[in-house]
């Protein structure tokens, strides 16, 4: 079942009783007029704004007075108030209103705010009983292609808890970003290298175990202080769910109807600890994560999902369905009709990637779409998980972006724990070949790499790309202008220490209507 329809998959959910997976919508009980009592303080997993639009943004909490045990608060709803205002004293009060915590959902609650200005911060704050959570701030979008000459932002991905601290945060906070984006594993579900911090969960399989992962990661101060700074955006990896996934397909060849009740529950406590819409609620194993947002007429970012809707990895080896290198005359990875995106997801990407006439034009997710072959030498070695197993996938975007003449298209990905700078080919074989794209991938935040003295040797093999560095974990920041688009590669010292120090390891820079990204 590489990529299955949502009337497929409800099918399937109503035989298994997905049921109890899913996210409902519950009206506030009438008999609740009492204030609640909690054992402790309940906001201990922060506050948090995402998917935001012109007129207003999603802001979250959880109820979480003993974080690792969401039985906490009790089986009963919960009220709980918020309020936005234009100013952190909240002296400028601008909405209001409630909502209810329900046990169904570990008391997480999801505010889906609407009628505020375009182009601004707000503040905002919750109340549960005589409890009030620490300030948020939020910010509306600019009105769709409103005049915009610059904006500021953070991309980031592979967060990995054991392997140390968050505090690439505490610099994306210092820079004052308007806006982080997240590209997949936001958390891990079991323990990968040294084990720096520890977690409750040694392999997370069940909807207790992800919740027990996701509220031990919003435990870190410095990745609750980067979502109480501004808004994010989010998609997913595999270590949300499992290692190296594809669809109902498990790493280990599990029976995909025992997968789909992982995915069910991950994709549930993902939903549950995150800033995400109604819209992207789950519905047993399957939520629809992928969307657009616009910065007035200067940026375009659509949020693609590489993990849900994927054709298996090709040329797989009967032991082991995950990343492996691959020879690259597989014939498998170059069969039309297999696909990273899925059919419904690659049409919305093709037919509207581009069309507002935004400046940049940014395709965010969570792989490294170029090629990279990894082998010296005669013959090729490819990453069989990356966009070089999905090739034509990868040919319908890039002639997507020349027929359409999609305006300075700007690639950005994780995943692989190291920094990659690239010019995007219309044939990665001819060095000579029209640069179509620009290409960025982040570093992790935390979690090691220990390939990249094994792959550097391939790099003066694949002259388009123009950097690959994985002995640093950090971000990218991004500044982008009308007239161009600068990318710090931001690096940490040593995250097993809580200590920061930042700095940019190399800028980068793209000029309006040129594609490739340049050493400043």
């Amino acid at each position: 079942m590489s990529d299955f329809s949502r009337r497929q998959f409800m099918r399937t959910a109503s035989m298994l009783g997905f049921a109890a997976f899913s996210a409902p919508l519950l009206a506030t009980p009438a008999w609740i007029t009492g204030k609640p009592r909690f054992i402790s303080y309940p906001f201990t997993l922060g506050v948090a704004s995402g998917d935001a639009m012109p007129t207003g943004f999603v802001i979250w909490t959880r109820l979480a007075p003993d974080p690792l045990d969401h039985r906490a608060v009790g089986p009963d709803p919960v009220p709980v108030a918020y309020e936005i205002a234009e100013d952190e004293a909240f002296t400028r009060v601008v909405q209001k209103g409630a909502v209810v915590a329900h046990a169904e959902n570990a008391h997480a609650v999801h505010v889906d705010v609407v009628g505020l200005l375009p182009g601004r911060p707000y503040f905002y704050r919750f109340h549960a009983g005589d409890e009030v959570s620490l300030v948020g701030r939020a910010r509306t979008t600019p009105a769709i292609m409103a005049p915009l000459e610059r904006m500021k932002f953070a991309f980031c991905s592979c967060q990995n808890f054991t392997e140390g601290y968050f505090k690439a945060y505490r610099d994306m906070v210092a820079e004052d970003v308007e806006l982080i984006v997240h590209l997949g594993d936001y958390i891990y579900e079991q323990s990968y290298g040294a084990a720096h911090r520890r977690v409750p969960v040694g392999n997370a399989v069940t909807l207790d175990d992800y919740r027990a992962l996701h509220a031990t990661y919003k435990l870190d101060p410095d990745l609750q202080a980067a979502h109480a700074h501004t808004s994010w955006l989010f998609t997913w990896d595999d270590h949300e769910v499992a290692n190296d996934y594809a669809a109902d397909q498990g790493q280990n060849f599990e029976d995909p109807i025992e997968f789909l009740r992982r995915r069910a529950a991950a994709y549930k406590a993902y939903y549950e600890h995150l800033p995400l819409r109604r819209a992207a609620a789950p519905i047993g194993a399957d939520a629809a994560l992928f969307g657009r947002t616009n910065y007035g007429n200067l940026l375009e970012i659509n949020m693609l999902d590489t993990r849900q809707y994927r054709t298996d990895q090709p040329c797989q080896t009967p032991d082991d369905g995950g990343w492996q290198l691959i020879d690259g005359m597989c014939a498998e990875r170059f069969e039309p009709t297999r696909s990273i995106l899925g059919e419904a997801q690659e049409k919305w990407l093709m037919w509207g990637m581009g069309r507002a006439g935004a400046k940049w034009n940014v395709m965010a997710q969570g792989m490294l779409f170029s090629k990279h072959d990894y082998k010296p030498g005669d013959g090729e070695l490819i990453g069989s998980e990356y966009w070089d197993g999905y090739v034509a996938s990868r040919d319908r975007v890039l002639d997507m972006f020349e027929k359409r003449n999609v305006s300075n298209p700007v690639i950005i990905g994780g995943d692989v724990h190291a920094t990659y700078v690239c010019d995007v080919k219309r044939d990665f074989d001819d060095p000579n070949s029209k640069t179509v794209a620009s290409e960025f991938v982040a570093t992790s935040i935390t979690s090691g790499n220990s390939y990249w003295q094994r792959n550097m040797p391939s790099i003066p093999e694949n002259p388009h790309i123009k950097l690959y560095e994985g002995r640093y974990r950090g971000y990218t920041l991004c500044d982008v202008t009308r007239d161009g688009w600068t990318a710090d590669l931001r690096v940490v010292d040593d995250v097993t220490k809580p200590e920061l120090d930042a700095r940019t390891l190399k800028r980068f820079v793209i000029e309006d209507g040129v594609a490739g990204p340049q050493e400043a």
